[in-house]
C-alpha cells in the first residue's frame, strides 16, 4: 500500500506548478512514510495531497464579469440593471468565500 501511496504522491506533484513540485513531493512522501506512526492510512494522506495538488495547480480566474458589466452600467439610469449587477457581484463573492 505504501508504493501505491508513494506513486499516488508523485502524481500530485506531477500537477503543480514546476517551481513547487520539489518542496511539496519531499513534504508528502516523508507524510506517507510517517502517516501509521499517528494512526493514518497512508493512502487516505496520498489522496489528501492529489486533492491539494488539483486546487494548488490550476489558474486562478478572477471574476472579472460582474466588474465589468458594473462598468458598463455604471453612467446607467436603470436602478434595476444596476442592482443586477451589484447582486450578481455579491453572490459571486460569497461563491469564492465558500470555495
Amino acid at each position: 500500500m505504501t508504493r501505491l501511496a508513494l506513486a499516488l504522491v508523485r502524481v500530485a506533484a506531477a500537477l503543480l506548478p514546476p517551481s513547487q513540485r520539489d518542496r511539496y513531493l519531499e513534504q508528502w512522501r516523508s507524510d506517507v512514510a510517517g502517516a501509521r506512526e499517528v494512526g493514518l492510512h497512508p493512502l487516505g494522506v496520498a489522496f489528501g495531497a492529489v486533492r491539494i495538488a488539483r486546487r494548488e495547480g490550476g489558474p486562478v480566474l478572477p471574476p472579472v464579469g460582474p466588474l465589468a458589466l458594473a462598468l458598463r452600467l455604471r453612467e446607467s439610469t436603470n436602478v434595476g440593471a444596476v442592482l443586477a449587477v451589484v447582486l450578481l457581484a455579491n453572490l459571486g463573492g460569497v461563491i469564492l468565500l465558500v470555495i
